[in-house]
């Protein structure tokens, strides 16, 4: 029982890891997809109509979803680890 237990324990640590790299990778993903809305709404000052497009801002809405689930999801890796 004790060998099982590091093993979960251990997977669980591997899963903690993913979750934390991938939240960093969202976070820098973020940062990217604002800077695009920043340059594209600068440059649509110029411009008849609005530079950015409507799916930039879907996937902006969906990253922060994303973003959400994420943290949710290290939260219930992080109280199952707690539990064992």
């Amino acid at each position: 029982m004790t060998e099982s237990l590091g093993e979960i324990r251990a997977v669980l640590a591997l899963v903690a890891e993913q979750l934390a790299g991938a939240q960093q990778h969202a976070g820098v993903a973020r940062g990217h997809i604002e800077d695009a809305v920043g340059v594209l709404t600068e440059l649509g000052e110029h411009h008849s109509e609005p530079l950015v497009p409507p799916e930039l801002a879907h996937a902006a809405d969906v990253l922060e979803r994303s973003l959400g689930l994420i943290g949710a999801g290290s939260q219930v890796v992080a109280d199952i680890g707690a539990r064992l």
